[in-house]
């Protein structure tokens, strides 16, 4: 893509249990959440999204969403996509799927969002552990 490049901003991060996209193009986001329960550690959770919004650039970037530790010292997983924007206006909705992610130890873990290697957003996903309650 030839011409002036500009960073887009990251808008949000959004954590859910699944995404579909659907006919016409629009995104359905089922389960959202900020936080996972467990009765023990460490757990076992068996698929969730994360979906980040950008706009305001132009050009091609390369992004990389990462699930860090509680002391942020280990990448428990990362995925790597590209970002085309045409023009400052369009908007990129980014989907990373994950599969079978152990959570080691309760606390708050982070998903780091990273843009042509520069982080740009730090979201906090928090893990508990619950006695005595329905867990769904």
């Amino acid at each position: 893509m030839a011409g002036t490049t500009i960073k887009p901003r990251l808008i949000y991060t959004l954590l859910c249990d699944d995404v579909r996209q659907e006919t016409g193009g629009k995104f359905s986001l089922m389960g959202l959440f900020e936080s996972i329960s467990s009765h023990s550690f460490p757990a076992l959770h068996h698929r969730f999204a994360i979906m980040n919004e950008w706009m305001g650039g132009k050009g091609e970037f390369t992004v990389k969403i990462r699930l860090l530790s509680p002391d942020q010292s280990q990448v428990i997983s990362e995925s790597e996509s590209k970002l085309t924007l045409f023009n400052e206006t369009q908007r990129h909705r980014d989907i990373s799927v994950r599969h079978n992610t152990t959570f080691k130890v309760p606390g708050t873990y982070w998903i780091e969002t990273l843009l042509d290697g520069e982080r740009v957003g730090m979201t906090p996903i928090v893990l508990q552990i619950v006695k005595d309650q329905i867990i769904h």
